[in-house]
Order: structure tokens, then C-alpha cells, then sequence
């Protein structure tokens, strides 16, 4: 199975930053549980329908590859730069307002995000587009 059929198969029970980083976490030894408890509170945009929960997923991993705590170290932020542009080249945006044109934080955003099945529609492609970028830069 790929990386991308399980993140959609996480997507399932999680939300799209835990599945979007659960198949990172053990190449980048990063036990399951702390995945996904670390990333829990990242889905919808920070529940505020802002960055992508599958960005953050995957600038999470990236961060876990190149980070150091080293702060001369500035090999991480490059790799999340070159994310971000890839991400926002493919998608046109990298919040979940952006994504799917509504703010779903909103009473009338979730409403009508919920009635057009907005998320079921398009947030596997958004997962599917994370991943493959970031497993090219990983």
C-alpha cells in the first residue's frame, strides 16, 4: 500500500493532518501514538479553516527530516519553503478557506461545506497532493 492509499485510509477515522503524517511517522521514527496525539489539533486548518491540516501534516514530516535545533541551521526552513510553493502552485492556495472556498469555522461556511459534501469531495486530493510533494522532498 502507498502512502497515499493509507493517508486516505487513515482519513477515515482521523482528521487530514493526522493521516497526512501517520505515514511519515515511522521512516522519520516518530512513534504512532505521538503522531497522531501531536497532530490532533491540526485538522480543518486549526479548526479555524485556515492552513491545510495536510500541510501542516506534511511540513510536520518535513520538519522531522531537516529540522535540527541547531538555529544556524536553516535547512528546514528551505524545505518547507519549497513545499509551500509546490503545494500553492498545484492547488492555488494552502488554506482550507482557499481549498474549498468556503470557511467552514462559520455556521454558514460548515453549513454549506457539509451540504455539498465539500470535504469528501475534495480533501483526498489535497492529502494526495501533500503527500507526493512532500515524499519527493523527504
Amino acid at each position: 500500500m502507498t502512502k497515499v492509499e493509507k493517508a486516505l485510509e487513515n482519513f477515515k477515522n482521523y482528521n487530514c493532518c493526522q493521516a497526512t503524517i501517520s505515514v511519515f511517522a515511522e521512516d522519520l521514527n516518530l512513534d504512532m501514538e505521538t503522531a497522531l496525539k501531536i497532530s490532533s489539533g491540526f485538522g480543518g486548518g486549526l479548526t479555524k479553516a485556515e492552513v491545510c491540516g495536510a500541510v501542516s501534516g506534511a511540513c510536520m514530516a518535513i520538519s522531522l527530516k531537516y529540522g535540527s535545533t541547531n538555529p544556524e541551521n536553516k535547512e528546514s526552513k528551505a524545505k518547507i519553503k519549497e513545499f509551500m510553493t509546490k503545494f500553492i502552485e498545484k492547488n492555488n492556495s494552502c488554506t482550507c478557506k482557499g481549498l474549498l472556498g468556503y470557511d467552514k469555522s462559520t455556521e454558514e461556511g460548515a453549513k454549506i461545506v457539509e451540504k455539498e459534501k465539500l470535504t469528501e469531495k475534495f480533501c483526498s486530493g489535497f492529502i494526495t497532493s501533500a503527500i507526493e510533494i512532500a515524499e519527493d522532498i523527504i
